[in-house]
């Protein structure tokens, strides 16, 4: 289905901050795209960008071979589609994230530091190429873009998205900052950080940046992190996010053989 064009549907307003923010980002990417049992009138709907699953319906209207074609990823899901994950995915994993807003003044980095700080551009794709390479597990080689990457479609398409912002120490990439997901109203950011170069505040600085290119563009800057994620999630308090609720998904996957 078109990228661009949703069905008419009220399901996703008003935008809040987390699995809502999905069909707008879609259409403002052009990247993913979306699923219907009825374009013109539906009564299930799945969207998808990247590792992303949103579903929306009833899911007696969605059978398990269509579903299985989307491949494993994180499904925001209400409780009521847990049968029919179950039916397709031979693994139904689920975790819970706490979503932060942005509410309050950030502890501040030194000017030093933020001067190391720009919007990324296309010429950036190769240090990307790099901070995947060195952020891969030990032992392996990555298959696909950085996960910041994901849901733009590869490197190029963040770099020149408008939407990250990166710590360079020399020639080097050492820390970003983007918008996993911007939506109509709201802007998901995500943060990477070079091994090498942890522990030197450049992640606050750059996350200080796409913050205030969130507001400057009218946007919420949100952050969603497991609620495992004790270092993410002090990442977020230092730049001045706050939680505001807790939601459960569902990492699924692979697809049962049929």
């Amino acid at each position: 289905m078109s990228a661009t064009t949703f069905p008419a549907t009220d399901w996703f307003s008003p935008e809040r901050p987390g699995a809502r923010v999905l069909p707008a980002h879609v259409a403002r990417s052009s990247h993913g795209g979306w699923w219907a049992d009825d374009p013109a009138l539906p009564r299930a709907l799945l969207v998808h960008c990247g590792p992303e699953r949103l579903l929306r319906g009833d899911p007696d209207r969605l059978d398990p071979d269509v579903l299985a074609r989307f491949g494993r990823g994180q499904f925001h899901a209400p409780d009521r589609f847990l049968p029919l994950l179950g039916r397709t995915f031979t693994h139904l994993t689920p975790w819970v994230r706490v979503l932060h807003v942005h509410a309050e003044r950030p502890r501040p980095v030194s000017r030093h530091t933020r001067a190391w700080v720009r919007a990324l551009k296309a010429s950036d794709e190769t240090e990307l190429d790099r901070l995947a390479r060195r952020s891969a597990p030990v032992g392996s080689s990555p298959d696909g873009p950085h996960w910041t990457a994901s849901t733009w479609g590869g490197h190029r398409a963040l770099a020149v998205s408008g939407f990250a912002w990166g710590a360079f120490i020399g020639p080097y990439l050492a820390s970003l900052a983007c918008g996993y997901l911007v939506g109509r109203n709201h802007l998901d950011i995500a943060v990477a950080t070079d091994p090498a170069f942890r522990r030197l505040d450049l992640a606050l600085a750059c996350v200080h940046a796409a913050t205030a290119a969130a507001h400057a563009q009218g946007l919420t800057a949100t952050w969603s992190a497991p609620v495992s994620n004790h270092a993410s999630r002090a990442l977020a308090e230092a730049a001045g996010f706050r939680p505001v609720r807790r939601e459960v998904l569902y990492w699924a996957g692979p697809a049962l053989a049929r």
